[in-house]
C-alpha cells in the first residue's frame, strides 16, 4: 500500500511538473513580467484616441514576443485602459482588448485633433521622421512677401527645408531661393520655440532698389527665431522673425522680415 501511495504521488508530481513546463514554454514572457514587473502597472484616466497612421497593432500581451492578433486602422478609435512600462492596454471600437507599444500611440489623436500626450508619448514622437510642406506670408522691409517650403525632420528637434519665395509691392519685385536648418528643442510643448539659420540668393530686378541699392543677384545669410503652434491633426501654425545679411557690390545690407504661415507634416 505504501508502494502504491509513493507511485501515485510520483505520477502526480510528474504530471504537475510537465504542466508547469508546458505553461512556461508558452508564456515565459508573461511569467517574467508577473514575477519581476508586478508593480509597473498604472491605470490612467480613461482616454479615447483616434488612429492617425494607416494602422496600429494590438498584441496579446505587453511585449514584442506576444503575437499580433488585431489591427486598428486609420480613423478608428481606441480607449486607453492601463499602462505597463512602455506598453499600453487598449480597447478597440469593436471591444477587442490588447497591448500596444507607446511609440505606436504617438500616432494617435485626441478627439480635438491634437496629438496625444501620455507618459512616454509626446508631440516630439509624433513629429519624428516627418516630411513637411508649408506656406508663409509676411513682409520684408515693408514689402509684401510669401514663400513655399518643403523639408524633412530626421529627428523631432532638428529639420531642414528648401524655400522659394517672392517679394512684391508697387515698386518691388524679387524671387529668392534658400535652404534652412530648423532647431526646435522643446517639441513636446504646444507652443514650441525654434531657431533657424540658412542661406540662399535674392534675384532683384531694377525696381528693387527701394530695398537694396544696386544688388542684382545677391547671396544672403539668414537667422531667425519663432514658434510653432500645434493646432491639430497634421497641422502646425508657424510664426517667425528673420534677419537677412545680403551681399552687394560694395558691402552687406541687413534686411528684417516677419512671416506667419501654415505647415503640414506627414
Amino acid at each position: 500500500m505504501i508502494g502504491h501511495w509513493v507511485t501515485r504521488n510520483i505520477y502526480d508530481a510528474r504530471h504537475v511538473l510537465c504542466s508547469l513546463l508546458l505553461l512556461a514554454g508558452h508564456s515565459s514572457q508573461a511569467l517574467a513580467f508577473d514575477l519581476f514587473d508586478t508593480d509597473s502597472f498604472s491605470e490612467p484616466d480613461s482616454v479615447l484616441l483616434e488612429v492617425a497612421e494607416p494602422y496600429i497593432e494590438m498584441h496579446t500581451g505587453p511585449g514584442r514576443g506576444y503575437p499580433v492578433f488585431n489591427v486598428v486602422e486609420q480613423g478608428e478609435t481606441i480607449e486607453i485602459l492601463k499602462q505597463k512600462t512602455n506598453w499600453y492596454k487598449v480597447r478597440s471600437a469593436d471591444n477587442k482588448t490588447g497591448w500596444t507599444k507607446s511609440s505606436e500611440l504617438a500616432h494617435t489623436l485626441k478627439p480635438s485633433g491634437v496629438p496625444v500626450d501620455l507618459p512616454e508619448v509626446n508631440h516630439g514622437d509624433y513629429l519624428k521622421s516627418s516630411w513637411r510642406v508649408g506656406f508663409n506670408a509676411g513682409q520684408v522691409e515693408g514689402a509684401n512677401t510669401f514663400s513655399i517650403t518643403a523639408g524633412y525632420r530626421p529627428l523631432s528637434w532638428i529639420g531642414a527645408d528648401l524655400e522659394w519665395g517672392k517679394i512684391f509691392d508697387n515698386s518691388v519685385t524679387s524671387d529668392y531661393y534658400g535652404a534652412n536648418i530648423l532647431l526646435e528643442p522643446a517639441t513636446d510643448w504646444t507652443v514650441a520655440p525654434f531657431m533657424t539659420v540658412g542661406g540662399g540668393q535674392f534675384q532683384f530686378d531694377n525696381r528693387q532698389k527701394v530695398v537694396v541699392e544696386d544688388a542684382g543677384n545677391s547671396d544672403y545669410l539668414s537667422a531667425g527665431i519663432g514658434a510653432n503652434y500645434y493646432i491639430g491633426r497634421n497641422f502646425v501654425m508657424r510664426g517667425e522673425y528673420r534677419w537677412y545679411s545680403v551681399s552687394t557690390d560694395d558691402d552687406r545690407v541687413g534686411l528684417n522680415s516677419w512671416r506667419i504661415g501654415l505647415n503640414t507634416f506627414f
